[in-house]
């Protein structure tokens, strides 16, 4: 994921649909309540957006600093790593990469990180809780976006991620390479 230049096409991931004004978790509609971000995974660049077709995201080797546009279809994006959780109004638990061109998506984002950098210093490790609440019509020229309330709640360490029980065979890789180590 911190590669210059990445092209997903993952099935997991999440975002803000604007037009329909609501979050999408593997592009089922849900009604998210709040997210964890890790405040240290941000990236920003651009990124192109095409139906039937792996997006093309092109990242800054520092996030915030400017590079320049790779074509003009390309348009100003960013990406966080984030986790979600059924308990909250996803449809899902667990991490998801939201990676996003959309100007609302980007808007929201913009919105609350301030306030995500300020509290990471006091907070390393930990997870910015994010609520999320409804969203605010924005004019841009002639379109009306839905841009998601995102507003900053605290901080908290990431769950604990169940990983599946290794197999006998991991099991075995695993010595082997113990040993070599």
């Amino acid at each position: 994921m911190l590669e210059f230049l990445t092209q997903s096409s993952s099935s997991e991931y999440l975002t803000w649909g604007s037009q329909m004004n609501t979050w999408k978790v593997d592009g089922e509609n849900c009604a998210l309540k709040k997210l964890l971000i890790d405040p240290n995974s941000i990236m920003t660049g651009f990124g192109k957006i095409e139906k039937g077709v792996a997006p093309d995201w092109v990242w800054a080797s520092e996030p915030g600093t400017t590079i320049p546009q790779p074509t003009p279809e390309h348009k100003p994006a960013f990406s966080v790593s984030c986790y979600i959780s059924q308990q909250q109004g996803a449809n899902a638990d667990g991490l998801r990469d939201w990676q996003s061109n959309s100007r609302a998506a980007r808007e929201a984002i913009k919105a609350v990180w301030e306030n995500i950098d300020k509290g990471a210093k006091d907070n390393a490790g930990k997870w910015a809780v994010v609520s999320c609440e409804g969203s605010t019509s924005m004019q841009v020229g002639p379109a009306t976006i839905n841009v998601p309330n995102l507003t900053l709640q605290g901080w908290a360490a990431l769950p604990a991620l169940q990983q599946p029980e290794p197999t006998p065979q991991q099991d075995e890789v695993a010595a082997a390479v113990a040993d070599v180590f």
